[in-house]
């Protein structure tokens, strides 16, 4: 009887939506008292989270050691993030200590028009993004110069971050060599460029928007007022500890070069590290020790500037340890949902109220936003909706690219605006601002998920299937599959 009694009870716990909703309750409370209150950062939210969600799949019946596995299969899925966010904070100070990024700063100082700073930096990071095909590596490479270059002559940083961020993934959405990109449409049974040419209806306009926005605010910065006596002892300074060659900008050239090959994110990631230490070799002064402990624990080199010090004194496995240990609880979080299956009546009941194209698309886009504010993971936020709601689109009448767009906009852009998820943590962290204070100008995804939504509602645009579409799917009628972490 007692045990009749536990097993009702759990199949209760199953049928429950409030339990459902309960974890995501506890993020967003968690999240702002933490975030706006107690200035604690991210981990209280996620680790709300964590217990939450672990302890609702207990009472659905689920054991510790399967919890404790989900958990485990979480943070393998989250580690090609944890594999990046390492590799890229020892370019950082690879490239700091080989010169590379002083001479990205030392001839940015001399060919940018400081009037038109903010938009340029947009325009660049996103052009290096979409060269490259990642928006983490332009940030931490060309992101950084300009957070540099920001700091020395008053520009905000909070305005300059958020170009960075801006272009960075309008690149990462838009490049044939993105991971997220190539992901939603493999999973949505799309052509890449069919995706690629697709989703331009609403990156365009966004782009515009973004560009006017920042051109706008950067207008209102006043750099007539830059001391550049203070710059020229800058400049002179780096000169200093520094060999600035022009040669070294053929460092960044080659990562490109290596990305337009379609040479693997991982080894150009490690190939960008071996070129900064072989440059610090090659191209500076400094002691064998110094140029090994810098990279690997980041820049703490002592100059006679105080300013090129703190400028300078970033990267390394020291700066990047915290984002990797919040990646590792927001993994936790993934493999619980995921594993335990916790959204599954929020989202079996979701389905079966879409009665319209219009509901359907709308619907996709609500809940790739809300798994990506409640989990901060970009591709549970891509995968997600499209596992679920996919097949929905060929009853509606639909092409399976109205979702890949929806998803980039929602999965690979909208979650920058979530100040605890992957991307969010990893600019916090690498560009040294606090996100609640970028997010206001992050221009771009703000203007993308507004066409977006707009586009969905309205229904311009939408691609609808013809005919001969059908007949093609019939043909080609299989199932998806959706372990592509396996890869």
């Amino acid at each position: 009887m007692q045990k009749r009694g536990e097993m009702k009870m759990r199949e209760r716990f199953k049928n429950s939506l409030i339990l459902d909703i309960l974890p995501i309750i506890f993020i967003i409370v968690f999240g702002e008292i933490s975030i706006l209150q107690w200035r604690t950062g991210v981990v209280p939210p996620i680790l709300a989270g964590v217990v939450v969600s672990g302890t609702i799949a207990f009472m659905r019946g689920e054991t510790l050691r399967n919890i404790e596995d989900a958990m485990g299969s979480g943070v393998k899925r989250v580690f090609p993030a944890l594999l990046t966010v390492i590799l890229v904070g020892l370019i950082v100070s690879s490239w700091i200590i080989g010169g590379i990024i002083p001479s990205m700063v030392y001839w940015g100082f001399k060919v940018i028009d400081f009037r038109f700073f903010v938009p340029i930096v947009m325009a660049m990071t996103g052009a290096v993004a979409i060269i490259t095909g990642t928006s983490f590596t332009s940030i931490g490479t060309i992101g950084v110069s300009f957070i540099i270059i920001a700091k020395q002559v008053g520009i905000p940083l909070e305005i300059t971050a958020g170009a960075i961020v801006s272009g960075a993934f309008l690149g990462d959405k838009m490049s044939p060599l993105s991971d997220t990109t190539n992901i939603s449409a493999a999973l949505g049974k799309t052509d890449l460029f069919e995706h690629i040419q697709y989703m331009l209806m609403d990156t365009i306009p966004a782009f515009i928007i973004a560009m006017i926005g920042f051109t706008i605010v950067g207008n209102n910065i006043a750099v007539e007022n830059i001391n550049m006596d203070n710059i020229n002892g800058f400049l002179t300074e780096m000169e200093t500890v520094f060999n600035v060659t022009p040669a070294l900008l053929l460092i960044p050239l080659a990562v490109i070069i290596l990305g337009i090959k379609k040479i693997p994110s991982n080894i150009v990631l490690f190939s960008s590290v071996i070129m900064g230490v072989l440059s610090s070799f090659v191209f500076q002064n400094f002691k064998t020790v110094d140029i090994m402990r810098s990279t690997i624990l980041g820049v703490n080199q002592k100059f006679n500037d105080p300013s090129v010090t703190k400028l300078f004194a970033r990267g390394g496995m020291n700066e990047v340890s915290g984002t990797v240990i919040i990646i590792i609880f927001i993994g936790c979080l993934v493999g619980i949902i995921n594993e335990c299956h916790s959204f599954d009546n929020l989202l079996n009941k979701i389905q079966q109220g879409i009665k319209s194209s219009r509901q359907l698309t709308v619907t996709v886009f609500l809940v790739s936003l809300g798994v990506g504010f409640v989990t901060g993971a970009q591709l549970l936020a891509i995968i997600l909706p499209i596992s679920i709601f996919l097949p929905l689109f060929e009853k509606f009448n639909l092409k399976n690219k109205n979702i890949t767009r929806i998803v980039e906009a929602t999965g690979t852009v909208g979650i920058t605006l979530v100040p605890w998820s992957v991307p969010g943590i990893f600019i916090a962290g690498t560009l040294g601002v606090d996100m609640a204070k970028v997010i206001p100008y992050l221009f771009f995804p703000i203007a993308l998920l507004v066409v977006n939504l707009f586009f969905n509602i309205t229904e311009i645009g939408t691609s609808k299937l013809d005919n001969e579409d059908k007949e093609e799917r019939k043909v080609k009628k299989g199932s998806i599959i959706f372990n592509i972490f396996s890869r």
